[in-house]
């Protein structure tokens, strides 16, 4: 599927967005799962999730490789915190990206939808400001907070509207100096690779 947003993102975005995905596509499935690992383990140790009780994750893609957060998901669910997840409501050219926001009740209640993406499928609709902490997929990021998306705009939009603190997750390759911002780009509040935990504003 063709990324409509390449063309605004502009040549250094394009590239590094080209080269997140070879590296994502070079990783073994056991590099996969235990880099994975890794970074759950440190997800798992943050003062902001083990004080939260709403947390937005995202169900991973796992045949792009996005870093597989699932055992958390159960987790988080299987001892009463609340687990909210997107639900893409704009996919349109015409149309400004949006997401609404559901909460996850077991795997069962998940719907795969046109795109390849689980979505809670009845879930109680939750408003971004009852969120306390957001897991962000990223395909890459920089030092100075900014993400690489797939290109859509669905997170840039959603995370406008988010006062929690923003944790992205990436594979250490896929961690650069800087990423180019854009005007509607929201900076993270921590980014999280498989070797580091990395804090860009207060806790």
């Amino acid at each position: 599927m063709t990324k409509h947003n390449d063309l605004y993102l502009g040549p250094a975005k394009h590239d590094l967005r080209v080269r997140f995905k070879s590296y994502r596509s070079s990783l073994s499935e056991e590099a996969y799962a235990e880099k994975s690992r890794q970074i759950v383990d440190r997800i798992a140790s943050l003062p902001e999730i083990t004080q939260a009780q709403t947390i937005h994750v995202y169900w991973p893609m796992l045949a792009t490789r996005e870093v597989d957060i699932r055992p958390l998901i159960q987790l988080w669910w299987q001892s009463g915190k609340q687990v909210v997840m997107p639900v893409v409501a704009s996919f349109q050219r015409d149309q400004p990206p949006s997401l609404l926001h559901a909460c996850y009740d077991g795997p069962s209640s998940l719907v795969e939808n046109r795109w390849g993406i689980h979505e809670p499928k009845d879930g109680r609709r939750v408003s971004p400001h009852e969120l306390e902490v957001v897991i962000v997929p990223a395909l890459g990021a920089g030092r100075n907070g900014h993400r690489i998306g797939y290109g859509f705009g669905h997170y840039d939009s959603f995370l406008q509207a988010v006062t929690a603190p923003m944790v992205g997750v990436l594979y250490a390759d896929c961690l650069v100096e800087a990423v180019p911002p854009e005007t509607h780009d929201v900076p993270l509040s921590i980014l999280i690779t498989e070797t580091e935990i990395l804090r860009l504003t207060p806790s």
